[in-house]
């Protein structure tokens, strides 16, 4: 959970045009190139505008070009290492571009490569438009511990972008870390409800008070931030848990968190840190100093920003975070997450395994780097890792239900069903939340063609939560695909659609319900629509063609199943695809699946 609540996209846009510029080659790679004659390579900004370069690079230069292209092609998968390499060596045939400069520098951030990043940064000076050159030039000086300098630095922050927002907070933390308390106390008080920095600017001045000794001051400001009925951020409670212990209040402390426990947080985790507690055991504190105060506001920034979907700015903020502090979990969990997200999953598993097996974010860490390992090739290491997880949480089913996923998606439908099988028997009683298990069991065990068993578990998820579309619409659509309960069916698939009305596949499934009723003019509206929603998927296509068949439209029937061949469906339905454009739909038939 973000500690920003405040809305980075009003005003001026948070993101600098050279912000902009990193979004653009973080995603999507340096796009675009002039021709050979124009004398430059171009690049994007966030909009998709080409802007050409400052200075022109030599394309006559044969390494020049050769770097560049290899740099290009080492972002295009993912190694950012080897792609900020090769642009610093095509910068050398064009020292003075201060575009391809900036470009590179934000390259050198995302990878953590901070010594490279801070050579470009005094290149391109701290009055470059980049608010991330500023900061990190700021940065330096914190992580070389001069305060007073870094002080300096974020006194001459203005007010545009995201470090703007933040910036009394950098300098109050700038303050106390070169010994001015009142000052940075003062800083941390100041501004008004409207920049909702309102929680972020008691949870840092409890911070502040926590450290010159005032424990009992600080627990009383971050009490009301931690209540019963909602989960709240984990560095709150365990600031909150922290000052309280501190303050002779070991018993509030266990408290603090034994409820948060039950809140929807990661329940052993805190359970087991209660106890520890308890025992006289210490809280992890999140802020120990001015430097890690620093780091924890950095992945603040890259919380939100990554909430607010601006992913690559936020990892910007994320490895910032880590190199003012190297061990923060938290930072680690995040960069993971977005080079995930990314696509760049072998620098997801590097990221993930900075986590340690003790953090309190090490469970969510370990499923993240399961996933990130699957999706990277290596899924025996996916699978060895989850079931270690399973085997460690007797009582937990997440582990269990992330290794039946990864069975499904690899269709080995039968351990797929085992591992649902074992979730669910670990179960003392099912509630609302766990439909997802019995409908993904039930999907597991429909494909393996036991029926019955699949219909059970369907219906079970369905009681768990009645309006599940995705329970409603596979249920019905199975009934309605098997000929059984048609009316029920059609019913389901109705209530489904209303629920997601945007679903190409849930409105497909109505379409097909009309169309096996025998209500073929009302079946082309819906399928017609599940076409228009989902245009690029075979069995739609396939049964709108069959739709149009019925309703006398035959020329687009032909068309429609020659599009459902062109999108390669599965191989069991081809020939009858094949066979129905050669010589149409019996004048008697019931529609199969494809």
């Amino acid at each position: 959970m973000a500690l920003f609540r405040v809305a980075l996209t009003q005003g001026r846009s948070p993101t600098a045009r050279a912000v902009r510029h990193a979004a653009a080659l973080l995603l999507a790679g340096v796009v675009g190139c002039a021709s050979p004659e124009a004398g430059y390579r171009s690049l994007a900004d966030g909009s998709g505008r080409a802007l050409a370069t400052t200075a022109p690079i030599d394309l006559d230069r044969p390494s020049a070009a050769g770097d560049y292209l290899v740099g290009r092609i080492a972002l295009d998968e993912g190694d950012m290492v080897t792609a900020a390499r090769h642009f610093a060596l095509a910068l050398e045939a064009a020292p003075d571009n201060a575009e391809l400069r900036r470009q590179l520098f934000m390259l050198q951030v995302a990878a953590g490569d901070f010594d490279a990043a801070l050579v470009s940064a005094r290149r391109l000076g701290a009055g470059a438009d980049a608010e991330e050159v500023e900061l990190l030039l700021a940065l330096e000086a914190v992580h070389d511990g001069d305060y007073a300098a870094a002080r300096g630095r974020f006194d001459q922050f203005g007010w545009r972008g995201v470090t703007g927002i933040a910036a009394p907070l950098f300098r109050a933390w700038a303050a106390f870390g070169a010994g001015d308390r009142d000052a940075a106390l003062g800083l941390v008080r100041a501004g008004g409800a409207a920049e909702g920095l309102g929680q972020l600017r008691r949870y840092y001045e409890a911070a502040m008070l926590g450290l010159v000794g005032r424990h009992a001051d600080g627990a009383a400001q971050l009490r009301a931030e931690v209540t019963d009925d909602r989960p709240s951020a984990l560095r709150i409670v365990l600031m909150l848990a922290a000052l309280e212990v501190d303050a002779g209040r070991r018993d509030e402390a266990v408290e603090v968190l034994r409820r948060q426990a039950g809140l929807g947080g990661d329940e052993p985790a805190l359970t087991a840190l209660a106890d520890a507690i308890a025992q006289g055991g210490e809280v992890p504190r999140p802020i120990r100093d001015a430097r890690s105060a620093t780091a924890d506001l950095l992945l603040g920034l890259a919380e939100a920003l990554s909430e607010q979907r601006a992913g690559p700015q936020g990892l910007l903020f994320a490895r910032l975070a880590t190199w003012l502090e190297p061990q923060l979990p938290e930072a680690w969990l995040l960069i993971g997450r977005i080079e995930s997200n990314q696509g760049r999953y072998e620098s997801a598993v590097q990221a993930l395994a900075q986590v340690p097996p003790d953090s309190l974010v090490a469970w969510p860490a370990g499923l993240a780097r399961a996933e990130a390992l699957a999706s990277a090739g290596d899924d025996a290491a996916a699978q060895k890792l989850l079931r270690e997880m399973a085997d460690s949480r007797p009582a937990d089913t997440t582990a269990l239900r992330q290794l039946g996923d990864l069975h499904r998606r690899a269709e080995r439908y039968g351990e797929a069903e085992r591992a649902y099988g074992e979730a669910i028997a670990r179960l003392a009683e099912p509630t609302t939340e766990d439909w997802r298990l019995f409908y993904a069991r039930g999907v597991a065990l429909e494909r393996l063609k036991r029926w019955p068993e699949a219909e059970t578990n369907l219906l079970r998820a369905l009681e768990l939560s009645p309006d599940q579309p995705l329970v409603l619409n596979y249920l019905g659509y199975s009934w309605v695909d098997q000929g059984q309960h048609l009316d029920r069916a059609k019913g389901m698939l109705h209530r489904a659609v209303e629920l997601r009305s945007d679903d190409g596949f849930i409105v497909d499934s109505l379409g097909w319900a009309y169309f096996r009723l025998g209500d073929f003019e009302q079946a082309t509206v819906y399928l017609e629509r599940a076409v228009e929603l989902q245009p690029g998927d075979p069995v739609i296509n396939d049964h709108l063609g069959d739709a149009y068949w019925r309703v006398g439209r035959e020329r687009e029937a032909r068309f429609q199943w020659q599009r459902a061949l062109s999108l390669k469906p599965e191989a069991d339905v081809v020939a009858d695809i094949e066979s129905k454009l050669r010589e149409g739909l019996p004048a008697v038939r019931g529609a199969g699946r494809g």
